[in-house]
């Protein structure tokens, strides 16, 4: 039996819809015990949770009440080159230059939610915390 438990991933979801929230914090659970899941309905009060909460993912869908989920990218990746958390945007919207757009400006990813499981979006978490924590080490 292993002594440490394994770490915890703080995943949060900021989405104005409540359903598609539940939804995916239903499937991350099921996916991994190890998530935490934080939930935001906008742009403003998913900000607050980063700056009150160690968050190791960001899932932002484009589509806030308050502001894009551009907006919410650019305020926690101000330098794309050197992302401190992952952002993954997941969205409704299949627009490839909306693609192209986010992972210039320091998106791990752009993910539909329309064409994504729950075990592909785990395996995207995890992809997109481990290359931050990569460019982490790197750039020390």
């Amino acid at each position: 039996m292993d002594a440490h438990p394994p770490s915890r991933t703080t995943v949060l979801l900021i989405d104005p819809h409540k359903r598609d929230r539940e939804y995916w914090t239903q499937r991350l659970n099921i996916s991994s015990p190890n998530y935490v899941v934080l939930e935001a309905e906008t742009g403003k009060a998913g900000l607050l949770i980063c700056q009150l909460h160690r968050v190791d993912c960001v899932l932002v869908e484009l589509t806030l009440p308050d502001m894009s989920g551009f907006e919410v990218l650019i305020k926690l990746v101000p330098r794309a080159r050197h992302p401190e958390i992952a952002v993954i945007l997941l969205t409704r919207l299949a627009l490839y230059p909306m693609r192209t757009l986010a992972l210039s400006n320091g998106a791990q990813g752009y993910l539909v939610k329309t064409h994504i499981s729950g075990d592909n979006l785990d395996w995207e978490i995890q992809k997109a915390v481990f290359a931050v924590a990569f460019k982490k080490v790197q750039l020390s």
